[in-house]
């Protein structure tokens, strides 16, 4: 007999694992995916002061993260299927409860029609809402907005900048060069990382614009040309940034990862006994990338365990920290050591611009650097899309990419599971790739830019590593 699903229950569930402040499930049926099954959806309102908190921006990716990771907890039947992220407030009754009947009609028809971010707004704008959008800043907000995001239909103030005009974190780094171009002014950090809205943004960069002095040379804002991200990553990172790059030899640094190498190596070979094929087809000398697949926390370690005697001390690890963690990283001793393993951290909504130059100098400067495309581990052991940054830094950099097939890693320590477990893991480095070559390929399979085509071919290149010749490779 079929249990009963309670969607309260659901609910309650999931709003526990991320920063929701409100949510509905509903049934809905005749996906696409999902062969004629009735699956659950979730309309979510997500909790934005907890975002700011932390000057997290990215909504979407961020749910999606802590709700892969509880997920498997769940029966499959009680798991969902997606969700909607909506900024708006979810409809309620005359007694203060969810709408659901009223929720489900606005929004299963967008997610039949794969439109999961796409807002749903009364158009509606009070006068000083319609002076802020009808103003010489408001307008200028927009027609760069519309030069970003590429959309043709008009920008509204409840637009969410993530979700339905799709800009990303290398947007906002395109949309500050645009609007100090705009303006002739330094558009701080802050007016953009934290903005979620149209309203957001205009209000922000209005704030920065009551104090700030003219810019006296244009210098500093890039204008969108073929070059515009090769003049972005040749500035030099801040001094937080650049003072936390160690690139000397000095002996209690040589020391310190000496002794993480060595234990690494002894706690991989005695607990996950693991192997290492192509070892060779790292480079001795160069600036170079390593590329692995990435589903779990034990893959980074793993690479080192497995990298020759050179490398392993000339490599340096691009690694995801989540805003949150970074006022340890102000801890003198914590940051010491994150400069001395080479540990080059980021997040999504800030620092991103400074982890890319950061990483580029290292490149320029003859090093190794260990870079996960995908971004964040993998929920199902399966390799994701790469992200657009990785196919920047190659483009750009002209470095070799050298893909690495993880085997193993998912089993012992999957994202969704608090401790690891002892599982034979086994590490393969494919041979050198040159990005002018991978780029050419890329256009052939139907990219739309350099960056694309690269990070297409290279997608390409590591899952044949992995698991053997797509159908298009035996061709």
């Amino acid at each position: 007999m079929k249990k009963k699903i309670y969607l309260e229950e659901i609910e309650k569930f999931y709003t526990k694992a991320g920063p929701v402040k409100e949510m509905c499930v509903f049934t809905i049926s005749g996906m696409k995916d999902a062969k004629g099954a009735k699956v659950l959806w979730a309309v979510i309102q997500p909790d934005l002061e907890e975002f700011r908190k932390f000057a997290s921006v990215n909504l979407h990716l961020a749910i999606k993260e802590r709700f892969d990771n509880v997920s498997p907890s769940l029966p499959p039947g009680k798991r969902l299927k997606g969700f909607t992220v909506t900024l708006n407030k979810l409809p309620h009754d005359l007694f203060g409860k969810l709408n659901r009947k009223a929720i489900k009609e606005i929004y299963e028809p967008r997610v039949r029609a794969g439109i999961e971010g796409a807002l749903p707004v009364s158009g509606k704008l009070t006068f000083k809402d319609r002076s802020l959008i009808e103003s010489e800043t408001g307008k200028k907000i927009l027609q760069c907005l519309k030069e970003i995001s590429g959309t043709k239909r008009p920008i509204i103030l409840e637009d969410s900048l993530e979700l339905d005009l799709g800009i990303d974190s290398l947007g906002r780094i395109q949309l500050a060069s645009c609007l100090e171009l705009a303006f002739k002014v330094n558009i701080k950090d802050e007016a953009i990382s934290r903005a979620f809205t149209v309203k957001d943004l205009t209000l922000g960069v209005m704030a920065v614009l009551k104090g700030a002095e003219k810019i006296t040379s244009e210098a500093q804002a890039v204008p969108f040309e073929p070059d515009y991200w090769r003049k972005h990553l040749q500035v030099l990172p801040k001094e937080e940034h650049l003072g936390a790059l160690e690139f000397s030899t000095a002996f209690f640094a040589w020391l310190l990862r000496f002794s993480i190498t060595a234990i690494d190596y002894l706690i991989f070979k005695l607990f996950f006994r693991i192997k290492a094929e192509g070892a060779e087809n790292v480079p001795k000398s160069g600036g170079y990338i390593l590329y692995p697949n990435h589903s779990s926390d034990l893959d980074g370690p793993a690479i080192n365990a497995c990298l020759p005697r050179r490398p392993v001390f000339q490599i340096f690890y691009f690694l995801f920290i989540p805003y949150f963690f970074r006022p340890y990283i102000k801890s003198p001793l914590l940051r010491n050591m994150v400069k001395m393993v080479r540990l080059i951290p980021f997040d999504y909504s800030t620092h991103f611009l400074e982890a890319l130059r950061s990483a580029y100098l290292v490149l320029k400067r003859g090093k190794g650097l260990c870079f996960f495309p995908e971004g964040l581990r993998s929920t199902t052991g399966e390799i994701g899309e790469f992200k657009k940054g990785f196919g920047i830094l190659a483009k750009e950099t002209g470095a070799k990419l050298v893909p690495v097939a993880i085997d193993g890693a998912y089993q012992a320590w999957p994202s969704t599971a608090k401790y690891p477990k002892l599982h034979p893991i086994k590490v393969r480095f494919g041979k050198p790739l040159l990005p002018a070559d991978l780029e050419e390929e890329g256009l052939a399979m139907g990219a739309q830019n350099s960056y694309e085509a690269i990070s297409l071919a290279a997608r390409k290149a590591l899952i044949e590593l992995k698991t053997g010749p797509t159908e298009d490779g035996d061709k």
